[in-house]
């Protein structure tokens, strides 16, 4: 995962005995430290070390479905669109484990309003199938990015509008190719590090979103 990470191996920044946080061993490195994240804003990835990244989401398509014809047609349109790019990208596919908490819900809801006693032994063999898989792990949506990065110069400004534009033309390019895709939002780009750094959450957890209402604070005045 070169573009989260620094392009250069740094090395960890020296600490005073007095300024090291309690109870951590000496030399180690806090996970502030480990991170090479600093934030997400205006559709992109900020970096520690400076750089720029941002995503592309494209959607996967099964070319077993297709015929060998469309198959190789798609294939080569790829291969136009990977050709073409000269400059720095990363293609990455993330695991992400499918919450089936609501399905299985479903099920038992159908079960319990059953009365014919076959149709409902076979809801309790596909609510125990579900359950099985649910704890194992099995169910997965696999989630593919495109990342491109960028140092910005003396202007930041124009080093965004830059990795924009190229981002912004490789999304036209894959959608010409017939791949279904999209520059990623900065709700998106927290999808894709929250599930990054906290797999085994993200079945049932989702990253936090923008302008998070907080309930009201009621005071009592004399």
């Amino acid at each position: 995962m070169k573009m989260f990470m620094k392009s250069k191996a740094s090395p960890a920044p020296s600490r005073s005995p007095s300024s090291a946080p309690v109870g951590s061993v000496p030399g180690s490195v806090s996970t502030q430290e480990w991170i090479p994240i600093k934030d997400v804003y205006n559709g992109f990835i900020h970096r520690k070390d400076g750089a720029l990244v941002c995503a592309i989401r494209v959607q996967p398509k099964n070319i077993r479905l297709l015929s060998k014809d469309e198959a190789i047609r798609l294939v080569k349109l790829l291969m136009e669109v990977l050709n073409g790019i000269d400059y720095s990208y990363q293609i990455i596919t993330i695991p992400r484990p499918v919450d089936l908490d609501a399905y299985i819900a479903e099920l038992q809801s159908l079960k319990s309003n059953e009365e014919n006693p076959i149709k409902n032994r076979l809801l309790g063999n596909y609510i125990s199938q579900a359950a099985s898989v649910a704890v194992s792990g099995e169910a997965l949506d696999r989630l593919f990015y495109i990342l491109i990065d960028e140092f910005p110069g003396n202007k930041k400004q124009k080093t965004e509008l830059i990795l924009h534009q190229r981002a912004s033309e490789l999304v036209s390019n894959l959608m010409s190719a017939d791949l279904m895709s999209h520059l990623c939002s900065d709700d998106e780009l927290r999808e894709l590090l929250f599930i990054f750094t906290n797999l085994s959450q993200a079945a049932y957890e989702r990253a936090p979103k923008d302008n998070v209402l907080l309930p009201p604070i009621f005071e009592m005045r004399d």
